[in-house]
């Protein structure tokens, strides 16, 4: 049985982790860092996770190595979800025919098989099941189970000292009928223990564990421990947040005054007896509460754990070795013959695993004709993060089991900065030179730029308007990696000289069986940009040649001096980290965006998956710790994955360029809020359940959270005749999450409450000073629970408004009026506008509405849907003013099965939301348009404000070069689907010759074959090569005042169709990027 592992990821910018893939024919298996990025690696390399059963997490319990784990969960999970519909679908359509499909989950059963696909495990040290418990606030999912399997020395030690065996590691810790697994979690030196928990225990043996040890099957044992009784009580969380049977449908009476807002509330109507939106004086408002009850909908069962069991910081990495079961052996037709078995059928029979009578009558079974079995082949995956864990890793007694290392291969050393120079670990290596060293570090492995696909369109982009697209920060060479702790050492430098390792790289197949070799048949290339871009197609260098003309001219000069003037924050620079919604992409990363305000700080704009290695493709190291070192304030919009899983990472980044050196621990909690507000803090704002979930997690992680100011942001409702304000509140905590008296039920820490606009509050100017700003505006909008915009003022009358995701609110636009940057989500195109309503995201027509509505001085568009990956279709036009000029038609019912954070609004809501913008096509027609230049973000922009009508004069050539790049993509696929094809039918033509002939006598191929494939395959476009076109297109040869004056003086056409051109091939055209004059450019 063949089997191997593959490397998916080596730690670079894009990938912080090491990740491998374990393959099997119906199972597979990831071992190694789930870091961020892991998911978009997956989708880059084309690995699919609908085998997936089982994560073994290696190293400590830390969010650099299992920031991606909520990711890869939430795909797996949705794409088995898209699995089961299709079933069903096929199902009922059988059913109608006539033709008697088989039930669903007797279909399911059968494509399962034995590979148990439908349920997760995920291994990993201690306070694994602590990390995920604490994302039930924002993650929930159905359908399937997922479980934790933890390994400490304290649990592993107290299950060895039961072993009755002369070999205490003949039992393996976990074992499936695959492979076997023996886990190691290693400790660091004593001396390095502070500030986490590392039990100190006699030597370790390990058994098979499950999930049996949490149950309680009898009265009369004794009681379970505290930790036990706490691990399932964690346990359960993480049942309900991915297999629970909670209904949104599903509606509670409660009383008016209890109701936790924000929520949509119903109350029965006496006379129908039917249901009806509740609109009357809600919880929060400044009018008196009627003494009735509502029906509310029952919270998603994350949101009903107000907290969890306190733990403790664990600082053992784990490591496994792994090794699959020893085979049995082959059909040996001597030992038949010698047990009187005659050839022929009953030979077949034994292979087959039948028992057949020997010529003397005796019965003779497969297992007495048998060879010698193969022995299982082993490999060790071990995660040393310092130094300081060498010393218990070469002294580990596993090391003298027989069980362990039989038939062990190889080892894949995970190792942090440095581990690779000491002495006893290279002397380890050297006692193990039977084995084949491979390696995954920075010390080892460049930064290379692991995601070809978004750097290709970044490098083109920077050949175009390299001021708004920098080429990411890569290296390819340099060992180690620029920025790390070792990069200037000489010691290190020498040592990666004379090093007895092997570096890995992404596509490495290390094959275990039938033969263990390491195959780089499929190693990727490291990407090269100076040939990327160098492939500028013709017209677009046709198109960028005249816009540069066109910017130059001394009238546009003129108009956009006058368009700088009075323009607050014109120097301000937005950079747009990622522009991706709902998951990674291979073009576009999860939501971020950066704002740098020169003389006052950073602000960043929600913080998605791996925005920390987006932040350092656009930064050389000292740049970057110049930016963390100014970076003021996180702002989280709402607690969707794609929103806010980087958090974590940006903030230890933060405490590390501040803090080099670290802070002593606090055991008391600071009270004094002046205090706080004088100290050099990082502020992280948003909703309280985001501000609960950095509480948690510090009691896994020391990453910062004693030196933030977590502030949970309480709008105002809104009132167009007075001041709309947000009251902000402090949980006073200590550096671990934690506070006095935390144990008991329903206890608070103690709260202090902030306003900007306070001025008899002494805290209201610290406050300003300390953000940099004169006031943070919010306001409920409407996607999910707790979902908020946002607007940002500055002293200097620089205004800028931030969305998130949200339907279009008139709510924003009214916190947001006069500002000079609208930051607005633009999901869906306006033929999508259905979408939109159900999902509850914004079309580009209706972002720009609001930006209309706001007045707004500049705006840029982000958030784009996966099926506009590589380009944003902006109709600048179609939009201004008209935010539904056609009506549409209303949505069918919908089930969210995307949700993290679960609505509180009816699917669809039976009337808009009271904040949504509604627009009818007759009010559009006295509006006048948007007066504000438009963009479009792409990954790494970086862009200044008094710019923007640049970027948007330059918008139709690079809107041209995606378009290009789609279509040479849609080829260069053709091409090689057509290349697998006749692989393929070649392979099936060999070996049906081969069996009629036989192999020896078969005639060989013509080699012409192959190659007359290829060729075939290539010729696929006839036309001239996308690259090589000339431009053809009107508008491009007119006069350049006839542009300018359309540009900056035209008329303010409408378009009032939403339909796109086709082209020949059927292919979606892409509409121009129009000018504040709402003409085509």
């Amino acid at each position: 049985m063949k089997f191997y592992y593959q490397v998916l990821t080596t730690p670079t910018a894009d990938t912080p982790g090491t990740t491998v893939v374990l393959h099997f024919p119906e199972k597979r298996y990831f071992f190694g860092q789930i870091s961020e990025g892991t998911q978009r690696a997956c989708t880059e390399r084309g690995v699919k996770l609908s085998y997936l059963t089982d994560i073994f997490l290696t190293g400590r319990t830390e969010w650099a190595n299992n920031g991606g784990l909520i990711g890869v969960i939430l795909t797996l999970a949705d794409g088995l979800a898209s699995a089961a519909n299709a079933l069903e679908l096929t199902a009922r359509e059988k059913e109608a025919k006539g033709r008697g499909g088989q039930p669903v989950k007797q279909q399911a059963q059968q494509q399962d098989g034995q590979a148990d696909r439908g349920t997760l495990t995920i291994h990993g040290g201690r306070n694994l099941t602590h990390t995920l418990a604490t994302a039930r606030r924002f993650v929930f999912r159905k359908g399937m189970p997922v479980f934790t399997r933890e390994y400490d020395s304290e649990s592993l030690s107290k299950s060895g000292s039961q072993a009755r065996t002369a070999d205490p590691f003949e039992q393996p810790t976990w074992s499936d009928r695959n492979i076997k697994v023996w886990a190691m979690p290693i400790r660091p030196s004593p001396s390095q223990r502070s500030g986490r928990a590392s039990p100190q225990v006699g030597p370790q043996s390990p058994r098979k564990r499950s999930l049996d040890e949490f149950q309680e099957r009898h009265a009369d044992k004794p009681a379970l421990s505290q930790r036990t009784r706490d691990q399932i009580m964690r346990q359960s969380v993480i049942s309900d947040m991915f297999n629970s049977s909670w209904r949104m449908d599903a509606l509670v009476e409660t009383p008016l005054a209890e109701v936790k807002m924000p929520a949509v509330m119903f109350v029965r109507d006496p006379e129908t007896k039917d249901l009806k939106p509740y609109h009357g004086p809600a919880p929060g408002s400044d009018k008196p509460l009627p003494d009735i009850k509502v029906l509310v909908r029952q919270p998603w069962p994350g949101a009903g754990v107000e907290k969890l069991p306190p733990t403790t910081r664990c600082d053992e990495a784990v490591s496994y070795i792994v090794r699959n079961h020893d085979l049995r052996g082959k059909f040996d037709p001597q030992k038949a013959k010698e047990l009187n078995v005659r050839a022929g059928p009953n030979f077949a029979r034994l292979t087959k695993g039948e028992n057949v009578l020997s010529e003397d009558g005796k019965t003779v079974t497969p297992d007495m004709v048998l060879g010698p079995p193969r022995l299982g082949k082993g490999l060790a995956i071990i995660d040393l993060p310092t130094s300081d864990y060498v010393d218990d890793l070469v002294d580990r007694p596993e090391w003298n089991s027989a069980s362990v290392t039989r038939g062990l291969e190889a080892f894949l050393w995970i190792l942090g900065p440095g581990v690779g120079d000491h002495p006893r670990l290279r002397e380890f290596v050297a006692r193990m030179s039977h084995c084949k060293h491979t390696v995954s570090s920075t010390d080892y492995c460049p930064n290379y730029l692991a995601l070809s696909s978004v750097a290709g369109s970044s490098i083109r982009l920077a050949r175009l308007r390299g001021e708004n697209y920098p080429v990411p920060v890569h290296d390819n060479k340099t060992l180690p990696q620029p920025g790390t702790p070792t990069s200037e050492s000489e010691t290190t430098k020498e040592m990666i000289r004379n090093s007895p390792f092997e570096p890995v790289k992404p596509g490495l197949v290390i094959d275990m069986e039938p033969k263990f070799e390491l195959n780089r048949s499929e190693v990727v290339p490291l990407f090269n940009p100076a040939e990327t871009v160098q492939r500028i197609p013709r017209s677009i260098e046709q198109r960028v040649t005249a816009i540069r003309r066109r910017v130059m001219n001394p009238q546009f000069q003129e108009k956009l001096a006058e368009f700088r003037k009075d323009l607050p924050g014109a120097n301000v620079e937005i950079v747009t980290l990622g522009t991706g919604s709902s998951s990674p992409s291979k073009y576009r990363n999860v939501s971020s965006t950066l704002v740098n305000v020169p003389g006052v700080g950073s602000y960043l704009l929600d913080c998605g998956e791996n925005t920390i290695g987006q932040l350092k493709r656009m930064y050389e190291p000292k740049k970057l710790q110049e930016v963390l070192q100014n970076l003021r304030l996180i702002w989280i919009s709402h607690l969707h994955a794609d929103h806010h899983l980087g958090t974590a990472s940006v903030i230890k980044e933060w405490f590390r360029a501040n803090y080099p050196n670290g802070v002593p621990g606090a055991g008391d909690v600071e009270t004094d809020m002046r205090k706080i507000l004088q100290e050099k803090r990082l502020f992280v704002v948003s909703e309280e359940m985001m501000i609960g979930w950095l509480e948690e997690y510090a009691g896994v992680e020391d990453y910062g959270f004693g030196k933030l100011v977590p502030l949970a942001a309480h709008p105002s409702y809104i009132n167009p005749d007075s001041k709309n304000t947000t009251k902000f509140t402090y949980r006073h905590c200590r550096d671990d999450g934690s506070y006095p008296g935390w144990e008991a039920d329903g206890s608070r820490p103690q709260t202090s409450t902030l306003d900007f606009n306070d001025d008899s509050s002494p805290l209201a100017p610290l406050l300003r000073q300390a953000t940099g700003l004169a006031d943070i505006l919010t306001t409920r909008v409407s996607h999910c629970r707790g979902a908020m915009a946002v607007s940002l003022v500055f002293p200097d009358g620089f205004k800028l408004s931030f969305s998130g995701d949200c339907r279009p609110s008139t709510n924003f636009a009214t916190i947001g009026r006069d500002s000079t940057v609208l930051i607005h989500e633009a999901t869906f195109q306006d033929d999508m506008a259905v979408s939109a309503i159900a999902k509850k995201h914004s079309t580009t027509s209706e972002a720009l509405e609001v930006g209309r509505m706001m007045q707004a001085r500049t705006v840029v568009l982000t958030h784009f849907s996966q099926r506009y990956q590589k380009v944003a279709h902006v109709d600048h036009g179609a939009g201004a003013g008209t935010a539904k000029p056609e009506p549409e038609p209303k949505p069918a019912p919908m089930t969210r099965v995307d949700l993290d954070v679960p609505d509180d609004e009816p699917e669809p809501a039976p009337e808009p939301v009271p904040s949504t913008l509604t627009v009818t096509p007759a009010e559009n027609e006295n509006k006048p348009p948007l007066q504000a230049p438009v963009t479009a973000a792409f990954d790494y922009m970086r862009i200044r404000v008094g710019d923007i009508p640049i970027a948007q004069a330059f918008a139709p050539a690079i809107e041209k070069l995606f378009d290009i790049l789609e279509r040479a993509s849609a080829v260069e696929a053709n091409k090689q689907k057509k290349i697998r094809e006749a692989a393929d039918a070649l392979a099936k033509e060999k070996k049906q010759k081969q069996k009629k002939k036989g192999a020896a006598g078969a005639e060989p191929l013509s080699s012409a074959t192959p190659a007359a494939a290829t060729g075939e395959a290539m010729d696929i476009d006839q036309g001239r090569s996308v690259w090589s076109a000339s431009e053809s297109e009107n508008g491009w040869g007119s006069n350049d005042d006839e542009w300018m004056d359309r540009f900056w003086r035209g008329k303010h056409s409408r378009s009032r169709s939403h339909s796109r051109s086709k082209s020949a091939s059927g292919r979606r055209s892409s509409p121009s990027i129009r000018t504040k004059s709402g003409d085509a450019v």
